[in-house]
């Protein structure tokens, strides 16, 4: 895996959860969430060709749902939706 894909992955996730105004309560969980889902999605897309796919409407979609997933059985102020 190209370790500076990974790190763009890794703070696209970051960037995105921040927009939704994602925060569990613990900076330092969140981050390793987010190095967990980056590793996920770069396996689960190392044969996609992004010259024909829309980068950021995949990681974008896959951020969210990783958020959503994560707050399920979380109390948060913020509508994720």
């Amino acid at each position: 895996m190209n370790n500076l894909k990974l790190l763009e992955t890794v703070a696209d996730i970051s960037y995105i959860a921040g927009c939704k105004k994602y925060y569990s309560g613990n900076s330092r969980v969140d981050i390793s969430e987010y190095i967990i889902w980056a590793k996920e999605f770069e396996k689960n897309h190392r044969d996609t060709d992004w010259n024909n796919i829309d980068y950021m409407s995949v990681i974008e979609k896959y951020a969210i749902e990783k958020i959503k997933k994560s707050i399920k059985n979380k109390t948060f102020l913020i509508d994720y939706n």
